[in-house]
């Protein structure tokens, strides 16, 4: 941690000055009103999240603490814009995008901002940000991490970082035995909580459609092949497949991409596809869904869904579709999401390799027995609740300490 202060503060200062109003460093050094409020009053929980899937994983979390202590408040920060554009306006705390990990920022932020808790979740922790807490004495926790590998901060090639880490984290909370032992190898003690994910998603059961969706759904003579999140390559990899008897909803993870993911649908002609945002419902073999906010109730009048993201990175969120009662398809890139393993596993989640296992997904698209299956995985959701409240008790823990 000698050489990290110096480096970040000279790289960051610089880049802030040479980046474009519209990158991300542009985006995120916009939000610099904080700077000239005073200190927030009070008891302050700030809870970091790199984007929209961490936030909805610590949601619960977040909102079961502030439910036990009403006297505190809460802040939010994110990484990423794709985090903190659809919850800027999220009513129990306080949103941010995170200052840049320079000493200078870390040093006004905490000011600001006057945490008596920090809670990250899964993984987006940065060096100056945890000295800054260690410095000023504010219990940490990690929440919902996955460690498939030892994190870079642990490596003992970077000694001071590593340090640093270890005594400024009073919890790394995991979510399996696995990960806890990728943690103890790493030499570092942690402690199985459990998967939030599946708190945030069993609350999500039974969520309804707007009724325009619902008559979208109704003007169709076909079941609908939703495909969630959907990225260029998710829409690529449709290509080739007869999908006649489908009427397919392609809800964008990247909203302004409408219009390119619409001509990666190669089989399609523009006067088969129809826009939520422009058309009234009617019979369509493509509907396209711009909308925000709008995803996780469409996968309820889905017959069959597609998860995005697993033909690029990884795939996105499944449990949002399981928790409405739906087997849902993916892309080969699965392995890093901690849940999708327990999908897979339960046959919840068909990972899609060839062109055998699209035809066999498809094939059950629509038939009773599929959706029977649905039910059982919705159930089984239902199940695995709990971790969220061992996490509360165990923050409630460190500011008893």
């Amino acid at each position: 941690m000698v050489l990290y202060p110096v480096l970040t503060e000279l790289v960051f200062r610089t880049a802030r000055i040479l980046a474009p109003a519209k990158s991300w460093l542009g985006t995120v050094t916009a939000d610099k009103a904080w700077k000239q409020k005073e200190p927030l009053q009070g008891k302050v929980v700030w809870m970091h999240c790199a984007s929209l899937g961490e936030f909805e994983m610590g949601k619960p979390i977040l909102e079961g603490f502030l439910d036990n202590r009403p006297n505190w408040s809460g802040v939010v920060t994110f990484f990423s814009p794709s985090g903190y554009e659809p919850r800027k306006n999220y009513s129990r705390a306080t949103v941010h995008y995170l200052p840049l990990d320079a000493p200078s920022e870390v040093s006004k932020w905490l000011k600001y901002c006057n945490p008596a808790l920090a809670v990250f979740v899964r993984y987006d922790l940065w060096p100056n940000h945890i000295a800054g807490l260690k410095n000023s004495d504010v219990p940490t926790v990690v929440i919902g991490m996955s460690a498939p590998n030892r994190p870079w901060y642990l490596s003992p090639l970077l000694p001071f970082i590593r340090s640093t880490f270890s005594a400024a984290v009073n919890t790394w909370g995991v979510v399996d035995d696995r990960d806890a032992a990728t943690m103890s190898a790493a030499g570092v003690h942690s402690v199985v909580l459990g998967n939030p994910k599946y708190d945030y998603a069993a609350a999500l059961v039974g969520v309804e459609a707007n009724e325009k969706f619902v008559a979208w759904k109704r003007a169709q003579q076909k079941p609908v092949l939703l495909v969630g999140s959907a990225h260029l390559s998710d829409c690529a990899a449709l290509n080739g497949l007869d999908l006649r008897d489908y009427s397919l909803w392609v809800v964008p993870h990247d909203l302004k991409e409408s219009s390119k993911l619409q001509g990666a649908l190669m089989q399609y002609e523009a006067s088969q596809v129809l826009d939520s945002t422009r058309n009234e419902p009617k019979a369509t073999d493509v509907l396209m869904v711009p909308e925000f906010g709008v995803l996780v109730s469409l996968y309820g009048l889905a017959d069959g869904v597609v998860i995005g993201g697993g033909w690029d990175k990884a795939s996105h969120n499944v449990l949002e579709a399981t928790a409405q009662g739906k087997i849902a398809a993916c892309g080969p890139n699965w392995q890093k999401i901690a849940e999708n393993k327990e999908l897979v596993e339960q046959e919840f989640l068909c990972p899609i390799r060839s062109h055998g296992d699209w035809m066999q997904y498809l094939d059950q698209v629509g038939s009773e027995s599929f959706a029977a299956k649905g039910k059982l995985a919705q159930a089984w959701i239902l199940e695995q609740r709990g971790a969220a409240e061992k996490i509360v008790k165990v923050l409630e823990e460190a500011v008893e300490l």
